[in-house]
């Protein structure tokens, strides 16, 4: 997933004549994110891998908390009234949306194994997108991400080689054709984000990007025919609103 994004944002480049000039500062920077987000990645799938779910899912999308948090503390990011108000209701609607309220109930009382790592996951998440957005206000957009994807590809081999992972048993054309459409999407939102943190706009784009965790529901419900508990419903209706009191500030 990563080499085919990766080699994909080089053609882009190449084809739109936009190959971003690789000042020596640019490399730590983007070698230093590419290792936060890799380390990120590894905790996420660690939480998930242990569980429950159901618990670590809105854990982990509290990151856009802990990027407006970081923003406006530490990058003196202003926020008025009105958009912290947006914000706690866009927040609200990714915590509802992002898991089934019986479910977490239902866990309540038993062990939890997986909620440290996504702990971890969200804190690391929330420290990229800030540090991203300090990052590019010194340093070309492009320039962040060539260097970013390429140590990150170097940090993933490094990783897989480290855990001893064997070759995948499944390596059939169709999947394949899967892992390389997630790495062109997973590159585009990439692009999408750090050009929206360099507009000067970073904390409304950090709190916007935790509508990402309701897509993939919604996309279940319309294709896959799944169902949503009725409080993921509701987050849904409550993160468009905040969504939209956000855009009204504007």
């Amino acid at each position: 997933m990563q080499l085919v994004g990766t080699a994909a944002f080089i053609a882009a480049l190449v084809v739109l004549d936009r190959w971003p000039r690789l000042d020596p500062g640019v490399v730590p920077w983007g070698i230093g994110l590419a290792a936060l987000g890799a380390a990120s990645l590894v905790m996420l799938y660690r939480g998930l891998a242990l569980g429950p779910i159901a618990v670590v899912s809105p854990v982990v999308a509290g990151y856009t908390a802990v990027t407006v948090l970081l923003l406006v503390v530490f990058l003196g990011e202003r926020v008025t009234a009105g958009e912290a108000v947006a914000i706690g209701v866009t927040f609200a609607g990714v915590l509802l949306a992002s898991t089934d309220l019986r479910h977490v109930v239902a866990l309540i009382g038993r062990p939890l194994p997986g909620v440290p790592s996504g702990i971890v996951a969200m804190l690391g998440f929330g420290a990229w997108s800030a540090l991203m957005a300090l990052a590019v206000r010194s340093q070309d957009q492009m320039a962040l991400i060539l260097v970013g994807r390429l140590a990150g590809f170097a940090f993933m081999v490094l990783i897989a080689i480290a855990l001893r992972s064997g070759p995948p048993a499944d390596r059939r054309a169709g999947t394949l054709a899967l892992v390389a459409t997630v790495g062109l999407f997973d590159t585009a939102a990439n692009v999408l984000f750090v050009v929206g943190l360099a507009s000067g706009e970073a904390t409304i784009v950090a709190t916007a990007s935790g509508l990402y965790p309701v897509l993939p529901a919604l996309l279940a419900i319309v294709f896959l025919g799944e169902r949503l508990a009725p409080n993921q419903y509701l987050g849904v209706v409550v993160l468009i609103g905040g969504l939209l009191g956000l855009g009204l500030q504007r």
